[in-house]
């Protein structure tokens, strides 16, 4: 046994002057930050107009230009409550949020007003600028409106007043053929889809500035899964870009699915100092959702298939969400072997299956030639993929704006019921299901958060500002300011940004290659190649090593985009799973059976065959459960408590009354508070828990917290961390609501252990210490030297930078933390490290709490029910090993390129 004696704090040596002045390179203008963002949010706020009252359906279509009216009464019975919100807002050159369920025409909503503008021949001048920007999160997205459009255009034709001409449409992402991105510069189409990558590649190039010269309209789909993201903090500055350029007035509009608080998606689509209206559908479709619990372990997918084949014969089409990749091949394998005469009417959709296939099994899935499809993350958004009559989630997604989003696929119009059917594996799945049910249908949404001026991001877009004109550090600047996941940016960070684009250390010393150049005008780009470098490396989507997987014998049905007519692409794994392979391995894609042939370079070719695959694994798949989800499961483990001391009965009626429910799923989640009861008991808000289990091992101490896997990791780390320090070695396992720590002996006193590594006093300090320790801080820093440009991911030419992807992890980060610890990009990376890979405030917060509340500890035989599963979600099946031989052929064949042989 060891007592536990904290050593003191001892402060590490860090910048004297951090967060501090620093050396400025632009001081003309300089404008002095303040804590003004409240202010701004309350100003903010003022600007903002929640339309309530839709006006009558006449009055909506008489917003609308007369050819664009007469088209929409011939092919719909009325308009509905978001086209009669925004029509008339739209006709009134208002920016607009509209915010609205699948299939409530949000995306007529917002184009039949231009197109009937674009009907007036005085309006459509052919050939002169692009008059409409559509921008989406995704490529399929932009294809799928396209062809929507499309028919729409085709279908005004017939109402073409004399003289009009029909408005032209174009895409441009990285799938773009070249000839097509030249016909922009010289005939740019009226209305141009595109993506937030794609948008900061063209305004990075002097000559296509003009295209944008008279843009009137920006469309931006799918705001609610922009705005939380790096990709919307591009897309704010481009559009604050694009604003400068335009020589008119710009009309911002915004479509939206589930997303609160409106207002902060609102405030991110207009920017600064700009008045909105929001249009707030609200869900007039009945939500039907059904909480199934399953066998747990082994027994899993069997039971699976049991209950879900009697759904998929019930349904015409069926939409199947797993939340990773490996467990949508999985299902949709298992799907086909159980169904054997339905195998052409089962797919699988993610993002690792080729782009080709992906828009065939959407095409498919739309003409009702499909069954079903299990997919992944993919098909969240907002791509047509028709009528659906039943969404299957195969576990909880994690929170309720994904369920939301994955549930309103079902029924896609207003009024048709919406169904949605989740299957657990687990008593705590089955409690994570029921409580994100319940939020779901009273529509308790998470919180939509704008990330705060992203640093990476900022040196992003000043490198293609300076490609494309020369600024001045102040006219730069204000335009950034002007755009709302930066109006609160300190000018030192703005300057320090600059500073280092220029290669210039805060010192005034040079010390990294630079990108800019400065004179008496301003910045600019250094040269023309260097302008074409760093075009290559936009982008805040970081793509993982991967091996693409071609099959000799073809099975898709478009082959197309294969430089062999005899190979077609399937898809792609991870480099890591790809290394591993042997010739004659089997493994799962496009849930098929694959067995591998021979590699050659980085790609993998397969033929189709029968037998018993293993399935790949891809890294950043799964789900973390949601801040606010962690803690209404808490609060209804403090209502199972309050009403188990009242008997079952009070229980079953809880779980009826406020959770919906019943039967087997009732009975199961009522043993499994029982279970805890008698084990242990429920941890509520009054106490700190901790239950201790000895073993020959040492012990293992289970801390239960309200908090999800995010907030405990913070906690966890600075635990291990101040365990370290008192000479006790320590490891934690994380989970949702709690972590484990693992000791190679026990402790004398707990509950007095616990409050010493608990205290308040110094917790930042230790967190930043614990996490200098790992490899997280190195890891993020790589990726945001990417997205900062301090390293290219694509260089010009092939070749591969010596010492692979990683060595800005490796070494730049050592030279950099040595040289300036208050380098932008580290503290970038800090920054991201504390709020995203671990939920440092609210792990602050707790312990600030926690202070306050007596300890108990319990001394357990076992794991209690509650801990028992964050030991094993910890666990997975090992990686296979290899002998020294196999591990030599590889070694080889990843040095000289040549294909591993047949054995």
């Amino acid at each position: 046994m060891v007592g536990l004696s904290l050593k003191p704090y001892r402060v590490g040596r860090r910048s004297a002057g951090r967060r501090g002045a620093v050396t400025q390179l632009y001081q003309r203008g300089r404008c002095i930050a303040t804590s003004y963002n409240d202010r701004v949010m309350e100003r903010h706020a003022d600007r903002q107009e929640t339309l309530t009252h839709p006006v009558a359906a006449e009055a909506a279509l008489a917003a609308l230009a007369p050819p664009a009216a007469s088209w929409f009464c011939q092919h719909f019975a009325a308009p509905t409550t978001a086209q009669r919100l925004a029509w008339p807002t739209l006709a009134a050159g208002r920016h607009l949020l509209v915010s609205a369920p699948t299939g409530a025409g949000k995306t007529l909503a917002a184009f039949l007003p231009i197109l009937g503008r674009l009907l007036d021949p005085a309006e459509n001048i052919r050939g002169a600028s692009v008059r409409c920007l559509y921008m989406a999160p995704l490529k399929a997205l932009c294809n799928d409106v396209f062809r929507n459009l499309t028919a729409c255009i085709d279908g005004l034709a017939v109402f073409l007043p004399e003289g009009a001409t029909l408005p032209r449409l174009g895409v441009r992402t990285g799938d773009t053929p070249g000839p097509e991105r030249q016909a922009l510069r010289c005939d740019p189409p009226e209305i141009l889809l595109t993506t937030p990558e794609s948008l900061a590649v063209l305004l990075s190039q002097a000559s296509l500035l003009p295209v944008f010269a008279g843009l009137n309209w920006i469309v931006v789909d799918e705001v609610h899964a922009l705005a939380p993201t790096k990709r919307g903090a591009d897309l704010a500055l481009s559009l604050e870009r694009l604003s400068a350029l335009a020589s008119g007035s710009l009309q911002r509009i915004g479509l939206s699915a589930t997303a609160a608080p409106l207002t902060e998606a609102a405030n991110f689509l207009t920017g600064i100092n700009r008045s909105c209206a929001i249009a707030d559908v609200r869900e007039d479709s009945p939500l039907e959702l059904r909480v199934v619990p399953l066998a747990d372990g082994p027994a899993f997918m069997a039971d699976l298939l049991r209950r879900l084949t009697p759904e998929l014969r019930a349904c015409r089409s069926t939409l199947i969400f797993s939340n990773t990749r490996r467990l949508a091949e999985r299902v949709a394998w298992a799907l086909r072997q159980r169904l054997p005469a339905w195998d052409d009417q089962i797919a699988v959709h993610h993002s690792s299956v080729a782009a080709n296939r992906r828009r065939e099994v959407e095409g498919r899935f739309k003409q009702g030639l499909l069954r079903a499809v299990v997919c992944s993350t993919s098909l969240e958004l907002g791509i047509d993929v028709g009528s659906v009559d039943l969404v299957v989630l195969v576990h909880p997604p994690g929170g309720v704006v994904r369920l939301l989003q994955r549930v309103g696929r079902a029924g896609h119009g207003p009024g048709r019921v919406r169904r949605g059917l989740v299957f657990t594996s687990s008593a705590a799945e089955l409690l994570e299901a029921v409580v994100t049910s319940a939020s779901g249908r009273t529509a308790q949404c998470e919180p939509l958060r704008v990330p705060a001026h992203p640093l990476d991001v900022l040196c992003q877009q000043l490198a293609g500002m300076a490609a494309a004109a020369t600024w001045s550090a102040d006219e730069a600047f204000a335009l950034v300011r002007r755009s709302y996941p930066y109006h609160d940016l300190p000018r030192v960070d703005f300057d320090n940004a600059l500073a280092y684009l220029h290669g210039i250390h805060r010192d005034g010393r040079p010390w990294l290659p630079p990108r800019l150049r400065g004179d008496a005008d301003g910045f600019s780009i250094c040269n023309d190649r260097t302008a074409r470098l760093l075009r290559r490396n936009f982008g805040t989507i970081l793509a993982e090593d991967r091996a693409v997987v071609m099959a000799s014998n073809p099975f898709s049905r478009d082959p197309k985009g294969s430089a062999d007519p005899t190979q077609t692409e399937v898809g792609d794994v991870d480099q890591s799973f790809a290394d591993r392979l042997q010739a004659g391995d089997r493994f799962l894609l496009d849930g098929r059976c694959l067995e591998f042939r021979r590699r050659e370079g980085t790609t993998l070719i397969v033929d189709e065959t029968p037998g018993r695959p293993a399935t790949p694994r891809w890294g950043g798949d799964g789900l973390p459960l949601s801040t606010e989800l962690a803690r209404r499961l808490f609060l209804l483990r403090v209502q199972a408590a309050e009403a188990l001391r009242d008997g079952p009965t009070a229980l079953a009626e809880l779980l009826r009354s406020e959770y919906a429910l019943v039967d087997d799923a009732a009975t199961l989640l009522m043993a499994y508070f029982q279970r805890q009861e008698c084990v242990s008991e429920i941890p509520d808000g009054t106490m700190l828990l901790i239950e201790e289990v000895l073993s020959d091992q040492g012990a293992d101490y289970y801390l239960h917290t309200p908090m999800n896997r995010k907030g405990n990791d913070a906690l966890a780390r600075v635990v291990v961390h101040r365990l370290a320090r008192a000479g006790v070695r320590a490891a934690a396992v994380v989970a949702d609501l709690g972590f484990a720590l693992r000791l190679y002996e026990e402790l004398d006193d707990p509950s007095a252990a616990v409050r010493a590594i608990l205290e308040a006093n110094r917790f930042d300090a230790d967190l930043d210490a614990a996490l200098a320790e790992g490899p997280a801080l190195k890891q993020r820093f790589g990726q945001v030297a990417l997205t900062g440009l301090m390293l290219l991911r694509n260089p010009l030419g092939n070749g591969r930078r010596v010492g692979g992807r990683d060595w800005g992890e490796r070494r730049l980060f050592n030279q950099v933390q040595a040289r300036d610890p208050d380098f932008l990009l580290l503290r970038q990376a800090e920054r991201e490290v504390r709020a995203d890979l671990c939920d440092a405030a609210a792990a602050r917060e707790y312990v600030e709490e926690a202070a306050r509340r007596p300890i108990r500890c319990r001394r357990l035989a076992r794991p209690s029910p509650f801990a028992e599963g964050w030991t094993q979600a910890a666990e997975g099946p090992a990686d296979p090993v290899e002998s020294p031989a196999e591990a030599l052929r590889k070694l080889h064949a990843a040095l000289t390129g040549e294909p591993t042989p047949v054995q």
